[in-house]
C-alpha cells in the first residue's frame, strides 16, 4: 500500500494543480516535503522495532498515512495540504523499515531473498494499481465530489482496512522465535 500511497499525488498533480492554483514547482514541493520528513523521521522506526511488537508498529504507521491521506481529499488551503503530506511522510517512514526488519525475521536466511522479492513484487503492483486508479478517477466527479478526492479517500479507507488486518491478525516472528528459544532451553537443562 505503501508505494500505492506514494504514486497516489503524481497521479493527481493536474487535479490538485487547478484545485488549489498550483504550479509546478508547488506540486514537487508536496513530494519534497513527505520525502524529507519521511527520511529524516526513518531512524525512529528502527528504534521503535528495537523495543515494541512490530505488527503493532505497522499498524500504526499505516493508520498515520491513512489518516493523511484522508485529510489531504478534506483540505481547502495547498498549505493544509502540504502539512499532511509531511504527516504522511511520518507514517510511511515508521512503516518501511518496520516492515523491511519483520520480512528479514519472517524469511529463513536461505529464502530471505525471495520475501524481499516478494514485498517489491507487492510494492510495485501496488504503485502501479495506485497510479492507475487515482488517475481513472481524477477527472471525475463522484456524489458531487471530485474524483481525485475520492482516490484519495478510498486510497485512505484501503490503509485504514489493512492496518486494521495486521494489528489484529499478524504475529511477531520474535516471539516465534523467543518461545523456541526457550523451549529448546528448557530441554536442554
Amino acid at each position: 500500500m505503501e508505494r500505492a500511497d506514494e504514486n497516489l499525488l503524481p497521479a493527481v498533480y493536474k487535479e490538485v494543480s487547478e484545485a488549489f492554483n498550483a504550479g509546478p514547482s508547488d506540486l514537487g514541493y508536496l513530494t519534497f516535503i513527505r520525502n524529507f520528513v519521511q527520511g529524516i523521521s526513518s531512524p525512529l522506526a528502527g528504534i521503535l522495532v528495537i523495543s515494541y511488537d512490530r505488527p503493532t508498529i505497522l499498524a500504526m504507521g499505516t493508520f498515520c498515512w491513512a489518516l493523511s491521506t484522508a485529510a489531504v481529499s478534506g483540505c481547502n488551503d495547498f498549505m493544509q495540504v502540504a502539512f499532511w503530506r509531511a504527516i504522511n511522510g511520518f507514517g510511511l517512514a515508521i512503516v518501511i523499515p518496520a516492515l523491511q526488519s519483520f520480512i528479514a525475521d519472517s524469511y529463513k536466511e536461505g529464502v530471505r531473498g525471495a520475501g524481499f522479492g516478494l514485498l517489491s513484487f507487492i510494492g510495485t503492483v501496488g504503485g502501479i494499481g495506485g497510479g492507475v486508479m487515482a488517475t481513472v478517477m481524477a477527472g471525475q466527479t463522484f456524489w458531487g465530489i471530485q474524483g481525485w478526492r475520492c482516490a484519495f479517500v478510498l486510497m485512505a479507507s484501503l490503509s485504514a482496512f489493512i492496518g486494521f488486518l495486521v494489528l489484529l491478525y499478524v504475529d511477531d516472528p520474535r516471539k516465534r522465535i523467543s518461545a523456541t528459544q526457550n523451549a529448546s532451553d528448557s530441554s536442554e537443562k
